[in-house]
């Protein structure tokens, strides 16, 4: 299972980034959607073969882009990871801001949470991947992004 992280504060993105690896996940990090090239570039307009990511964290506060534009971008542009596999992380949502992820079929979590309950989340995520579904290889992933990754 492949995931993406997008979180500008490096300490807490190195934290998920070893943590979810030492879980036996495959984790693409990087410190804002903007330092992604598949987004900047548009890129990131599916239907591409394969599914980039099955699952993606994303901090709320990011220099460039916004959590939530991150999610909308990725709905307008017919994403293939699935919105309950979507999750955004802040200590400060607006209840609007949750409402909109939520009507989105996005988890919030709030800083500060507890690994586990990240890990629960993330392992409930593997149930929602598509039967058949084939990774991008990450060879193509690295190509089109920027090396942002934390590891």
């Amino acid at each position: 299972m492949r995931i993406l992280i997008f979180e500008d504060d490096d300490s807490t993105r190195e934290l998920l980034d070893t943590f979810l690896m030492s879980k036996g996940y495959e984790v693409l990090s990087f410190s804002s959607p903007v330092t992604c090239k598949l987004l900047t570039q548009k890129k990131c307009k599916c239907p591409r073969q394969n599914a980039c990511a099955d699952a993606i964290i994303t901090d709320m506060n990011m220099p460039g882009m916004s959590g939530l534009e991150l999610v909308r971008f990725q709905m307008d542009s017919a994403c293939h990871t699935p919105p309950q596999n979507k999750a955004v992380m802040s200590a400060a949502l607006t209840p609007e801001q949750e409402q909109e992820f939520r009507k989105l079929g996005c988890r919030c979590f709030h800083k500060p949470f507890k690994l586990k309950d990240l890990l629960e989340w993330v392992r409930s995520c593997e149930s929602n991947i598509p039967e058949g579904r084939a990774l991008e290889p990450i060879e193509e992933i690295w190509k089109s992004a920027a090396s942002q990754q934390t590891t």
